[in-house]
Parts: C-alpha cells; sequence; structure tokens
C-alpha cells in the first residue's frame, strides 16, 4: 500500500509543469556555442548546456563529498590536552595537511571535470571512451570514472586553463554565482603547477 501511494505521488509530481503567463515553462534546457582557443591559432567549438537543478544533489549521492581536515587532540605547553567546560578533550583541525590537500584537490578535479562533462552531454560532436557506471555502482566507481576523464582529458592535450575556461563558461551559463566561478579557479591552480615542472 505504501509503494503503491508512493508511486502516485512520483507520478503527480512528474506531471506537474511551471507555468509562466499561463503557458508551460519550456522542459528543454537551453544550450550555447562556446569556442576554446588552444595553442595560438587552434581552436575547439563546443556545444554547452546548463548544469541541471539537481546536479551538486547527484554527485553527493554518488560519494563524490568533499573531504574533511584531520583533527588532532589540542595540548597546552606542557604537553596535556586542553579540555572544555564538560572535561572533553578539545580537538583542532589540520587544514594544511599534506594528505588532506591532495585529496581536497583530487575532489575539485572531479567536480569540475564531471561539470563539464554534464555539460557536453548537449553536443553531438563531443565522444568520451570513459563510459559512466550505472547508477547502482559504489561511489567508488564514480570517482575511478571521474578520474579516468580528467586523464582522457588530459591525454587530449588539454590544459588545466584550457577546462578553467570551460567550467567559467559553464558556471556562467548555469548561472552559478561567483564564489563557484573563484572556486573553479582554484579547482586547477596545484594542477598548474604540477604541469609545469
Amino acid at each position: 500500500m505504501l509503494v503503491e501511494a508512493q508511486h502516485l505521488l512520483t507520478i503527480s509530481i512528474e506531471s506537474q509543469r511551471m507555468k509562466l503567463n499561463g503557458k508551460p515553462v519550456a522542459s528543454a534546457p537551453h544550450s550555447m556555442t562556446f569556442v576554446l582557443q588552444r595553442h595560438g591559432t587552434d581552436s575547439i567549438t563546443l556545444q554547452l548546456r546548463p548544469l541541471p537543478l539537481g546536479f551538486h544533489r547527484r554527485l553527493r549521492e554518488r560519494g563524490i563529498v568533499a573531504p574533511a581536515p584531520p583533527t588532532r587532540i589540542a595540548r597546552d605547553p606542557g604537553g596535556r590536552p586542553i579540555r572544555d567546560l564538560q572535561g572533553l578533550a578539545v580537538s583542532v583541525a589540520e587544514p594544511h595537511d599534506a594528505k588532506y590537500l591532495c585529496e581536497l584537490e583530487r575532489y575539485h578535479q572531479r567536480v569540475a571535470v564531471l561539470s563539464i562533462v554534464e555539460s557536453l552531454a548537449a553536443d553531438p560532436n563531443v565522444q568520451f571512451d570513459t563510459t559512466p557506471p550505472d547508477n547502482s555502482s559504489e561511489s567508488q566507481s564514480w570517482s575511478n570514472y571521474a578520474d579516468q576523464l580528467a586523464a582522457e582529458l588530459e591525454s587530449a592535450a588539454f590544459s588545466a586553463g584550457d577546462l578553467i575556461r570551460i567550467c567559467d563558461a559553464v558556471c556562467r551559463l548555469s548561472n552559478l554565482v561567483d564564489d563557484h566561478l573563484e572556486g573553479t579557479h582554484e579547482n586547477f591552480s596545484s594542477v598548474t603547477s604540477h604541469d609545469s615542472t
């Protein structure tokens, strides 16, 4: 009985459409042509579409989440644990931990690459050899998928700057706020430094 009720609820929600001036809002997402200049005179024309409303939620559901910095017990100059008013040891975050920074960089790269691939789904001329896992796959499968896409873009000679420019265009097309654009530049900052060595 509960299953049937949920099914009916799903059908009724899907059948409802937002209206503007009494007319249903078009469900097909708009797209834009984006020309990426590469290596001087070389250019690539891409067809981008905005990210769907539930994109970031789906990333979280698939295990693409930001890592948390490690913590340690705070200690006084004598080496004794510092305690709060309840007598519990106080923990402090270690945001500069090397392993954490590597994991954070990898997370940002995965989000950026998956955003680009989602936006490029509107372009019939772009194809990736890497195939996405099905929706029932474990979170590690989606992380591996994102890493393989990044490797595929790298093998196609895309630079960190190329990906930043595409991410900027996707963010603007999706009407994302400026802090998303700033985060995009941070996504590939360390990648650029690695590439230069």
